[in-house]
């Protein structure tokens, strides 16, 4: 019997959805409500965890009889979100990536947006908290102005068409970050790698203003200062694009900021 790839093609997921948790247990019900209600198209939900004691898994296991797209896979690469974040991406099958968070940050009611935009005009779909429409609801003003800072410097500098380059959540085309070969191991840095060798490569950017709010329950895992020495790297990719010979885009880039 031959092998079918266009049925089995037809089978995948239209999005895949990467949640890395650490003792989300208070926020990850909400979140994956939040899911179900705005998200109406074929999907697997992929929760990527480090270590068996972490308190969202009792959460999980108790519910996944009755959620057969939910997925719960442990982190083997590295511990922290960009290790978690890169397994999720490895054992993804849907034809778009989504990144979010658990703690009920990311803005779930523009998943319908990003459905439209990539593959169809983009590779890459960037909410942005600091675009035109955008904002942050945070109480620490370390946290709002340096990756704020961070992401003017890389517009700058780079050329990057999109002013919140480090913001996890995003919709990436499948095929486009499976081709890629990932290494970061730093905090939040892989999103930002993803990024940076997608713009290197000529990828379809575009963005759309969110606005990003506190976590409800539990505090952040997020480290400010080890994610700018991870974010360090990928920012001195992104400025050798067209810059040296060897590097020949080959994808188109579509600078347009989607309103």
């Amino acid at each position: 019997m031959k092998h079918d790839k266009s049925k089995e093609k037809q089978n995948l997921p239209a999005l895949s959805i990467i949640i890395p948790v650490f003792n989300e247990d208070k926020n990850i019900i909400e979140t994956l409500k939040s899911i179900k209600r705005n998200l109406k198209v074929s999907h697997e939900i992929l929760i990527i965890y480090d270590y068996e004691k972490d308190t969202t898994l009792p959460v999980i296991r108790k519910i996944r009889p009755i959620n057969k797209n939910l997925r719960l896979i442990k982190n083997n690469l590295a511990r922290g979100p960009s290790g978690a974040i890169r397994t999720g991406i490895k054992a993804a099958k849907g034809q778009r990536i989504l990144v979010t968070m658990a703690d009920l940050c990311d803005d779930l009611t523009q998943v319908k947006d990003l459905l439209k935009l990539v593959p169809a005009k983009a590779d890459i779909a960037c909410p942005s908290r600091y675009s035109k429409g955008g904002a942050q609801e945070l109480n620490s003003p370390l946290k709002v102005g340096f990756p704020r800072l961070a992401g003017f410097l890389l517009k700058f500098f780079t050329g990057i068409p999109t002013s919140d380059p480090t913001n996890s959540f995003k919709m990436y085309s499948g095929k486009l970050v499976r081709s890629l070969s990932l290494s970061s191991t730093i905090s939040f840095s892989v999103t930002l790698e993803i990024v940076s060798k997608s713009y290197v490569a000529g990828a379809r950017i575009l963005e759309i203003p969110t606005i990003w709010k506190d976590r409800q329950y539990g505090k952040t895992n997020f480290k400010l200062w080890s994610s700018l020495t991870g974010y360090f790297t990928w920012f001195c990719l992104a400025l050798l694009r067209n810059r040296i010979f060897w590097i020949k885009p080959s994808l188109k880039l579509n600078r347009v900021n989607i309103k």
